[in-house]
């Protein structure tokens, strides 16, 4: 199942990709995906497309702050912030290491930086947070603000780490919330 979803978004982007404009661009909210799965997606949407998880575990951060957090195959991780709903919480974090996973611009792990800075002209540069790598670019906090279904506004950013060879070696997308 899960090769299908990949070949299929694969095909897609393949589809796609004459229609779209050469010169790079800002990033979007839309462009905030990754293997189909967006923060703000639900548990119930995530293991419809993914079935369920091969390992899970329940993380309680800031002291009372609780997170669900899935793994799914290689590289592949889910947070789901569990204050808002036990039932069915939203996507908070997905963070991919896996080169199959793709963004709806294309863009995936093992792609050199400079391709990625063709499609999007927002990203900024910083040291990397994780320092076995070499440098972090990110969408500027507070251009990616979304509403979610019961009216809380949040702020959405996306960060590409990359290697000393400038090779993307991580994706992140999350969510921040106003009461965090």
């Amino acid at each position: 199942m899960y090769r299908n979803i990949v070949c299929a978004a694969a095909a897609l982007i393949l589809l796609l990709m004459g229609s779209v404009s050469a010169e790079p661009r800002a990033m979007t909210t839309e462009d905030a995906v990754i293997g189909g799965i967006a923060p703000g997606n639900d548990l119930g949407y995530v293991q419809s497309i993914y079935g369920s998880p091969k390992k899970g575990k329940v993380e309680k951060k800031q002291g009372h702050r609780h997170y669900l957090v899935h793994y799914y195959g290689s590289g592949f991780i889910i947070t789901y912030n569990v204050v808002q709903s036990m039932i069915n919480p939203l996507v908070q974090h997905i963070e991919s290491t896996n080169s199959a996973l793709l963004m709806p611009s294309g863009i995936h792990v093992g792609m050199k930086i400079d391709d990625v800075k063709q499609i999007f002209n927002n990203l900024k540069e910083r040291p990397a947070v994780d320092k076995k790598y070499a440098k972090d670019y990110l969408t500027p906090f507070g251009t990616l603000t979304f509403s979610l279904p019961s009216g809380e506004e949040g702020v959405r950013f996306v960060v590409f780490t990359v290697d000393q060879k400038d090779i993307v070696k991580k994706i992140l997308i999350t969510d921040k919330y106003a009461e965090e």
